[in-house]
């Protein structure tokens, strides 16, 4: 039994700590779960365990904007963000706990074990870390950053359509992305330059701060659009008037959503 069942959708709608608090408890499951059962390659089955943790946890949650949407009888912007707001803070409270959580072990384990535990996440960093302090906007770099972030964007919708909550892989896969390189850098930094690892925590985090959180929003905008849409479909007569402003509402979704990858183009590209 999920162990949110034993907590009403109330309190995960509107308690978000609890949301937070349930990233960082489901992390720290899923990387001793994927130690202990695939202890020869645990760096991905760490994310798989979080992901299918937190799957019915989010489809319950996708299942109740879906049916406050097709109440509404006209669109408003205004309504749309405030119907959504609730969900908007469930997303980043998970990812965040998630990401402190996989932060946590990055700094506080031996090297060997950081390695061993998240080969995969650094193998990733090291592929496509291009971003550096202070480096300047080229045209070529901008428009790479752009195509990058859109795939991922078109991966969380189509998971999200599919799958429903399916896209929560994609999303706890990029927080333990950043949750490793971010706590590497911290131990390493922290052990170069004889500093206490929380001032070097405050100097990495801070100047890409903006850029982590805008590039997650992007990719909640495009994971609740189709995961509201994935429930309209099945639930929903198609093309009637709940449909289309279920429809309506994902579409304008995902417009912000590609607002955001722009938007955190940019500030990776300037950061």
């Amino acid at each position: 039994m999920a162990l949110e069942d034993f907590m009403k959708l109330s309190i995960l709608r509107h308690k978000f700590m609890v949301s937070f608090f349930l990233g960082i408890l489901y992390s720290i499951i899923g990387i001793f779960s994927a130690k202990l059962i695939f202890g020869s390659n645990p760096d991905m089955m760490s994310v798989a365990f979080v992901s299918i943790l937190l799957i019915p946890a989010v489809n319950r949650i996708l299942k109740v904007e879906e049916e406050v949407e097709a109440r509404e009888e006209k669109f408003s912007f205004k309504g749309l963000f405030s119907e959504h707001s609730d969900i908007f803070l469930i997303y980043i409270f998970l990812f965040f706990g998630v990401f402190f959580t996989f932060l946590f072990f990055s700094v506080f384990s031996p090297e060997s074990t950081v390695f061993y535990l998240f080969k995969s996440q650094l193998n990733v960093a090291g592929i496509t870390g291009q971003a550096t302090a202070g480096s300047a906007i080229s045209p070529a770099f901008f428009s790479s950053l752009i195509a990058n972030n859109l795939k991922v964007l078109f991966a969380c919708l189509i998971l999200s359509l599919v799958y429903g909550a399916g896209s929560i892989l994609f999303i706890t896969w990029n927080a333990s992305v950043w949750g490793v390189v971010f706590g590497y850098s911290i131990k390493m930094g922290a052990i170069v330059e004889g500093q206490n690892p929380l001032i070097t925590f405050l100097v990495i985090m801070i100047p890409v701060l903006p850029h982590l959180f805008t590039e997650a929003l992007s990719y909640f905008s495009a994971a609740i659009a189709g995961g509201v849409m994935s429930k309209a479909v099945v639930k929903e007569e198609w093309f009637s008037k709940r449909f289309n402003h279920v429809a309506t509402d994902s579409l304008i979704l995902f417009g912000l959503a590609i607002f955001f990858v722009i938007l955190a183009a940019l500030l990776e590209a300037r950061f």
